[in-house]
This record gives structure tokens, C-alpha cells and sequence, in this order.
């Protein structure tokens, strides 16, 4: 959750945003608000690798944003 919060204020509005509705998803989750399934499935939708080749051609920031949700994924 750190590394989330650490890529709120990285000052790349993509990653700022996948950051953001991670930790929302989160809070979400912890409510009760969303079941298992589909706050897995939702943060996988952040992380598709298709997606973020589009949104960013920096490997270390695509990596960073998938090991950020992935650590999330697995307090589900």
C-alpha cells in the first residue's frame, strides 16, 4: 500500500490515476463493497500489460505500477 501512495504523488497523471483507483479499490474491498472476485479481477483490468504498453514506453514505471497492485492483490 505504501508503494500506492509512494505513485500518488509521482507526477505521471497515468500512473497517479492507477494508483488512485487501487486504493480505492482497497477501501472498497475492506466495506465489504465489492466481493473477492471482483476486486481481483478489477485490479488485474489496472495491470494488463496491453494496456500499459499504450500508457507508457518507461519499463521501470510499468513495473512499479504492476508490482504495487500485484502486492495488493495478494491481501485479498
Amino acid at each position: 500500500m505504501n508503494e500506492l501512495k509512494n505513485l500518488l504523488s509521482c507526477g505521471i497523471p497515468w500512473i497517479e490515476e492507477r494508483a488512485a483507483i487501487a486504493l480505492d479499490l482497497q477501501d472498497r474491498h475492506a466495506r465489504g463493497d465489492i466481493t473477492d472476485d471482483e476486486y481481483n479481477e478489477l485490479l488485474q483490468d489496472l495491470i494488463r500489460t496491453d494496456e500499459l504498453n499504450k500508457e507508457s514506453d518507461d519499463i521501470n514505471l510499468k513495473s512499479a505500477v504492476i508490482a504495487a497492485v500485484s502486492a495488493v492483490m495478494k491481501f485479498a
